[in-house]
């Protein structure tokens, strides 16, 4: 089956409908919306790189110049920026999905105790944030959609109280893993019981996009080749996620390739390792964590 047909045969035309996303940029996210233009559907990137952003918009425009994509830039380590594009989204006459795609996997860990590390911020406190902020708009809309796109990674961790962000932890997978963990956690824990906005939690499986770009030169120089061949293209990876936009799914479900969790076209299957306990720590962490910036921001703004 081409990837062509798949679209075809497992979607529907998305005219009218408005797609916020962030990480839009990158190459998984990219991919996704030039499918989702290809729906009709409008596009909001909220990348804070406004060139890449730029580009991007201008390249959809080539695909279909009769939807409507613009730019919000966010920084998601940013909490002053996060709030003020929220308010910019707020603004819109609708959204009627939200895609939460950025990741960051390495990144130089903040030494201030009191501060989380900026892995933990991009992958999980603002994109947490960012959900509560933008629910009641979503109820508004019949496709009321969030699609969470998660990694396998995550069976790397668990939550662990006496270091939430994983600062202590010197494995860069477990740092990664439990950012993604948490907020797999947090946001089951948040859609308990909600029945006008529907969660899809996907992965892509491997791939290479620019998150491996931290790999050792050589390294990346062997391993390139051999990962396009045997691995998906990013463009098939992305099908999770447009898949995650017109697929429902039970609470202990995601999306994901079928193959190994690693490769070949997505298969709804069960998530395995989440624990209940696990689900209401990251829930609560993540309400205390939006309080505090609700409060900072006060803060900064008297």
């Amino acid at each position: 089956m081409s990837i062509n047909k798949w679209i075809k045969n497992n979607t529907r035309d998305l005219t009218g409908k408005t797609i916020v996303i962030t990480g839009g940029t990158g190459g998984l996210g990219s991919q996704a919306v030039k499918i989702l233009a290809g729906l009709n559907a409008n596009i909001v990137l909220t990348d804070r790189n406004l060139v890449k952003a730029e580009s991007l918009k201008r390249e959809i425009l080539n695909i279909n110049k009769n939807i409507i994509i613009s730019h919000i830039p966010i920084d998601l380590c940013d909490y002053k920026s996060l709030v003020e594009g929220i308010k910019k989204l707020k603004l819109l006459q609708s959204i009627d999905a939200l895609i939460l795609n950025a990741g960051v996997y390495y990144k130089t860990l903040n030494n201030n105790i009191n501060e989380y590390n900026d892995i933990f911020k991009t992958n999980f406190i603002s994109q947490f944030y960012l959900t509560r902020s933008l629910l009641d708009m979503l109820k508004n809309s019949k496709l009321a959609r969030v699609v969470y796109v998660g990694s396998i990674s995550y069976k790397f961790a668990k939550l662990n109280k006496l270091d939430i962000d994983y600062s202590k932890c010197k494995k860069q997978n477990k740092i990664y893993g439990n950012s993604k963990r948490f907020l797999m956690c947090a946001l089951t824990e948040l859609f308990k019981g909600e029945n006008k906005v529907s969660l899809s939690i996907v992965h892509p499986g491997v791939t290479l996009t620019n998150i491996t770009r931290h790999y050792p030169k050589m390294l990346l120089a062997i391993i390139k080749i051999p990962m396009k061949i045997v691995f998906n293209s990013p463009r098939k990876s992305s099908l999770s996620i447009i898949k995650g936009l017109f697929e429902k799914l039970n609470s202990n479900e995601w999306i994901g390739p079928r193959n190994f969790d690693i490769w070949g076209y997505p298969k709804t299957k069960k998530i395995k390792q989440l624990l209940d306990s696990e689900c209401e720590f990251a829930y609560n962490k993540g309400i205390e964590i939006c309080n505090k910036i609700d409060e900072q921001i006060k803060e900064i703004n008297k």
